[in-house]
Parts: structure tokens; sequence; C-alpha cells
């Protein structure tokens, strides 16, 4: 029964991931405002308060991208299909990817040990497949829940012949592995469950960001790269191509967190990092998370 329900799952996404973007939008708009109604006092009701507490919407915004609630829920929403159509492969998604910067990750990784370090914006869940193009050893941590037979269709669906996934009782055999591969660890750091992280400030408010293993890692000797990815919209041949950029920002060398002094400035450094890049683009962040902005 296992074996069918995997299987079964397989070909429904299959499927699913196929169809054109004119399904997926007449969709959405059906199902949004059904879900609005559901969420009012939940998810949507938490991400509209965020954003008006936080400058990027209402009378009172003062941000230089302002967006609404839906902005929000329809970026996440087609970020979501496009991350699946990536992990899936499918070349039409592949073929509108573009890499910025990557020489910061290619020389690190030439280097040893790294964190390859992001937060959930934009297409989030193949984050962890572009770094398995640098020909090195990558270590992921996951903790899904659910349904065992969906959790065993998307573990297969990440899969890559460079990829190693851990639960989360596993860290310590998951560092071991990390500095006898020299490899790469693949993280995102704006929400955890069952740890405990770091408070830093964004945009003038307390958040935490879960930089404990990516810290303990540097002063073992890993350097950490930053990198994001977002979505835009381009001109390309008349039409309009929804394109995901790979951004890679700032590379931190090994042992900068060794005094204490250089653990804050890495960790303010990073704060610094993810509060530009929810600032460039508000729409494409997960904003729904409900431990945001709680420590």
């Amino acid at each position: 029964m296992f074996h069918l329900k995997v299987t079964t799952y397989k070909i429904i996404l299959f499927v699913l991931l196929r169809l054109p973007d004119a399904f997926f939008a007449l969709l959405f708009k059906i199902a949004f405002p059904i879900y609005k109604a559901l969420h009012t006092k939940r998810a949507y009701g938490r991400v509209e308060r965020l954003l008006q507490e936080t400058g990027f919407y209402g009378k009172n915004a003062t941000r230089k991208h302002k967006v609404t609630p839906k902005d929000v829920f329809e970026s996440i929403y087609w970020n979501g299909i496009d991350s699946y159509r990536l992990l899936a492969r499918i070349s039409s998604a592949t073929a509108r990817v573009r890499f910025e910067n990557e020489f910061i990750m290619q020389d690190a990784a030439k280097e040893g040990t790294v964190v390859g370090m992001s937060i959930h914006q934009g297409a989030f869940e193949n984050m962890h497949r572009i770094l398995c193009r640098y020909g090195k050893p990558v270590h992921l941590i996951t903790d899904s829940a659910g349904d065992a037979s969906m959790r065993k269709c998307l573990e297969d669906l990440r899969s890559d012949p460079n990829l190693t996934e851990y639960h989360p009782d596993k860290l310590q055999s998951l560092i071991r592995n990390l500095f006898k591969t020299q490899g790469i660890l693949a993280m995102v750091v704006d929400q955890g469950r069952n740890t405990k992280g770091n408070t830093v400030s964004l945009f003038g408010k307390k958040n935490t960001l879960y930089l404990r293993l990516p810290v303990k890692v540097n002063q073992m000797g890993a350097s950490i790269v930053t990198f994001r990815t977002y979505s835009e919209t381009v001109v390309k041949q008349g039409k309009k191509v929804r394109e995901h950029v790979i951004r890679f920002e700032h590379y931190y060398p090994p042992k900068m967190a060794t005094t204490p002094e250089g653990e804050a400035e890495l960790v303010n450094s990073i704060a610094a990092d993810v509060e530009r890049w929810i600032e460039d683009h508000p729409e494409q962040w997960t904003w729904n998370y409900h431990k945001n902005f709680k420590v």
C-alpha cells in the first residue's frame, strides 16, 4: 500500500507540474478569496499585520517597495509551483534560471567546506539542488511532517547524486560527514522548529535567525556563502517570461566567528543581508510563517 501511494503521488505531481500557467492562474483566482476568508485571523491576518508594522502596506507605508497581502500569497503560490517544476527538472522551468556572482560559490567550494545559506524567499525549494552543481557532497537538514508516502515522494523529487538528507536528530553525523567530505551544508536560516535561534533586528523589530549551526561550523573551519533566489518578469522576444535569479552575495572566511566580536559581526552582517533581501522583494518572502517576529 505504501509503494502504491508513493507511485500515485508521483503520477499526480507529474501531471500537475506540466499543466499550463493558465490553469494555475484560474485556480488561484478561484481559491484565493476562499483562503482569505478562512484565514483572516490566521495566516492572511498575520501577513497583513506584519506588512503594516514594517511599513510595506497600508496608508502609513514608508518602504520603497509597497505590497499587499495578496501580492505575497500570489508570489508564494507561483514560486512554489516553479520550485517543484525545477526540482522535477522540467526544461521549460530550468531554462528560466539565471545565475549572478556565481564565482563566489565556485571559489569557496575550491577552498574546502562551505555553508551555503539563504532564506525562504522566491523558489526556495530549489536552493539545495542549486548547490549540487558545484561537484561537492551537499548535506541538508529536513524535518518533514505529514503523510509518509508524500514525504517519500518529495524526498525522491529532491534527490540528487550529490545530496544527502538528515533528520534534525542526526546533527552530529551531519557535521562529521560535512568535514569528512569537505562538502557543502545547505541551510535556510529564517525559519526553524525545535531549535534555539539568534535574536536579530529586522526592520526595527526583533526577529529570530537560526544561525547557531552555521556559526559552529564556521568556528570549526567552514566558510559561509550567502545567496538568494527571487523571480522577476522580463520581456524576451516580445513575451513576458518569469525568470528565477540565483544571486550569490557574500563570502565569510573560515573561523571568522572564533571570537565574541567576530561572531557578533558575522551574525549582524547576515541579518543585514536578510533585511536587504526582503526589502528588495518583500512580496516573495514567507511572511505567513507563524514564528516571524516572535522572539
